[in-house]
């Protein structure tokens, strides 16, 4: 009897550790709260700013810090993450390793707590004020992501960024979208287990993560039912509730939607246009929109779906074009190959069911195990926009720039459409603002991430990790680098977004010998001139400039910047080509490929190392009578890029992707000495300009 409870014992003591780890990592006995780094008390050299003529100014609107749920789960050692990233070393990290001229820390609103918060503002406070107004040297505006993820399009709208105008007028908390897939997980109450399954013993930023977990989660929503004394955190559910909270609250804020063309985040055939109604779209603050980011770029409209809608809720697989392969069909594919290979046959009506099963889950995170024993190199070029600029994971067509900009839709006798800047951004989740100064460090500089090697049947190699960059930028025209004068020019709608590279870039409607900038609007019934000048970024040197090197330690240079700068040559990059592209928006939302002219005219660009300068005129404006709209893409001559072809396509002589070689972030075939460089065009894209018709009869 002794010895089987001893046996008893021996198998209960095990079990008995595990309840109390769990119990101690759930409640959040373990562990510190995230709290801020330290600031170098060190402005940067700048030159004093011209006070009559317009400079142009960089930076970067879309930074996460560890006080994001997603960016603290990327850190932690089982996801290959580097450790934590407080709002301090954004700050540090924009000033001296990107250089920039201004950012805004935009964590997610749905995991703030009010002391988080309360540190982030603190932070970009003073981060704001170690240089004084008359010698700027950087700007940083306070903000929050808005991350609303439907799980239909008629009720998805999409991240958007909020930013402030004042770093005075804050509110109290963020405003977020309610608890997301992501919230859910880590909310779950199996993440405690997590570091047991991915390191044991778990690290003490396992335990951080824990207790970072119970600290956000355990503070409800302010709608739910709760003591009227106890801290919330507010929500609002649909854009129209969030421009009116922000009204509400008296704050001068900017709207930004962003990442809208990336699957992960959009249900198959989402439509920008769909928010042209119900007050989702409020034109005095959604004024830009995000074109490009280190999720890709969601600029390009084309007329493909990944499903077709047969009743309501019920999708079929549509079948493949030389543009667009949807991964429904490529899913049915993939099981006739197998089958063939086993049995000698194909099997038409086991691959029929896939390929209906995937068409009814083309949003889900995990659609792509519903083949089993497919490899990622199966699944080819599948649910990708094919021969453009980096796309975004898993692209939705109606949810790109484009589109956003040729959608009309009537409501009443009001006319509504998006009359939206374009700006660029990193999205980083490593506090790396400006990230794409030089294209190196792949997992670092971008957010490509990956579970380590013995945790990958818990997290297999994922394929949009191929589609990662390090991120651009957005550029404003200002007299000034301050607070006000940059932000007018955001609200003015006088940007232009870049790939990452400083491209400096001028697009002008000349109207009676006068410049009028890119981002307005005016009405002619005169055919429009207009110009362009796009002058190359600099040639970037190794290492980091003197300054750096004087104001931040050895190893915070190592750890942050990576021991590379901002570092710029005397030399420039030449200008290849401008492209014009004109749209004439419709209420016809079918038929969008037939009013975006892309390209509309191109120009070649001889570029000796003074940039390139064009000058055009719409000779059918008058004759169509018809509102319309033009923006600009200057495209430098290529150079290598992180992720410059995400799948690695080999081609055959008809131009059909035959094999892949996609850029994994972990697994057997992953390569961290393999930055997945490749040659790009390096471009930057201007606002529009918005031309509408002046009917004078």
């Amino acid at each position: 009897m002794l010895r089987f409870f001893k046996i008893f014992g021996l198998i209960l003591s095990p079990i008995f550790l595990i309840l109390i780890y769990v119990f101690i990592a759930s409640s959040g006995l373990i562990g510190k709260l995230p709290e801020d780094g330290e600031l170098v008390y060190s402005p940067r050299p700048v030159d004093k700013n011209s006070l009559t003529e317009k400079q142009i100014f960089f930076g970067d609107l879309h930074v996460h810090t560890t006080f994001s749920q997603d960016a603290f789960l990327f850190s932690l050692p089982m996801l290959q993450g580097e450790g934590a990233h407080p709002p301090a070393d954004a700050c540090n990290f924009a000033r001296f390793c990107s250089s920039l001229d201004f950012f805004s820390i935009t964590d997610h609103a749905e995991g703030i707590t009010k002391r988080m918060w309360e540190d982030t503002i603190e932070s970009i406070r003073n981060c704001d004020s170690i240089s004084d107004d008359k010698n700027k040297d950087l700007v940083v505006f306070a903000g929050w992501e808005w991350t609303q993820m439907g799980s239909s399009p008629d009720t998805h709208y999409g991240h958007k960024n909020v930013i402030l105008r004042d770093l005075d007028n804050i509110p109290s908390v963020p405003i977020g979208a309610g608890l997301t897939g992501l919230d859910l997980l880590i909310e779950n109450g199996l993440t405690p287990f997590l570091p047991l399954v991915a390191d044991f013993p778990p690290e003490a930023i396992d335990f951080d993560f824990l207790k970072f977990r119970e600290e956000s989660y355990s503070i409800p929503f302010c709608d739910q039912e709760r003591n009227e004394l106890e801290e919330c955190k507010e929500r609002a559910e649909t854009p129209k509730d969030l421009f009116k909270k922000i009204d509400d609250l008296g704050l001068d804020a900017i709207v930004i939607p962003h990442g809208t063309a990336w699957g992960i985040h959009s249900p198959a055939n989402s439509k920008m246009s769909s928010q042209l109604s119900e007050g989702n779209h409020d034109p005095e603050k959604q004024r830009l929109m995000e074109v490009y980011s280190g999720h890709g770029n969601s600029e390009i409209y084309k007329k493909f779906k990944h499903t077709e809608e047969v009743s309501p809720g019920l999708y079929k697989c549509p079948s493949p074009t030389l543009e667009f392969e949807p991964s429904c069909w490529r899913a049915g594919e993939i099981v006739n190959k197998q089958c063939l290979e086993q049995t000698g046959k194909p099997c038409i009506e086991k691959a029929k069911e896939i390929s209906e099963k995937f068409a009814n889950n083309a949003s889900g995170l995990l659609r792509f195990n519903l083949v089993e024993n497919a490899v990622q190199e199966d699944w080819k070029q599948c649910g990708q926009l094919k021969d453009s600029f980096l796309p975004a994971y898993t692209y939705r067509p109606a949810m790109s720039s484009q589109a956003a900009l040729a959608s009309q839709v009537s409501s009443g006798d009001v006319l509504n459409s998006f009359k939206m800047g374009l700006i660029g951004s990193t999205d980083n989740h490593k506090a790396r603002a400006g990230a794409g100064y030089k294209e190196f460090a792949r997992k670092s500089m971008g957010d490509s991430w990956g579970a380590k090697d013995h945790l990958t049947w818990i997290l297999p190699p994922e394929r949009g990790a191929s589609f990662y960059s390090t991120g651009g930028l957005v550029a404003v025209h200002a007299n000034q680098l301050n607070r006000n004068e940059i932000y007018d020019s955001l609200y003015e709608r006088e940007v232009y977004a870049t790939s990452g590279e400083r491209i400096l870039l001028w697009f002008n409607l000349i109207k009676d010998k006068e410049e009028v900038p890119m981002g307005s609007e005016l009405s002619t019934s005169n055919n429009p001139s207009f110009e362009v000048r796009a002058v190359g970024s600099y040639k970037q040197l190794p290492g980091c400039p003197d300054y750096v090197n004087n104001s931040m330690t050895k190893e915070e240079i190592e750890r942050l910047c990576l021991n590379e700068c901002y570092n710029p040559s005397n030399e420039r990059n030449l200008i290849d080509k401008i492209e014009i592209i004109k749209i004439k928006p419709t209420v016809n939302l079918e038929s969008l490929d037939k009013v975006i002219q892309d390209p509309w005219l191109v120009f070649n660009c001889e570029d000796m190392g003074q940039g390139c300068s064009v000058s055009f005129q719409d000779e059918e404006f008058s004759k169509d009578k018809v509102s319309s709209v033009y923006y600009v893409r200057a495209i430098q001559r290529e150079s290598l890029a992180v992720g410059g072809d995400p799948l690695r396509c080999e081609k055959n002589e008809k131009g059909e992707c035959i094999k892949i070689n996609p850029c994994y972030a972990s697994g057997a075939d992953f390569n961290p000495d393999d930055d997945c460089l490749a040659p790009v065009g390096e471009r930057a894209w201007s606002s529009p300009i918005f031309l509408n018709y002046l009917n004078k009869s």
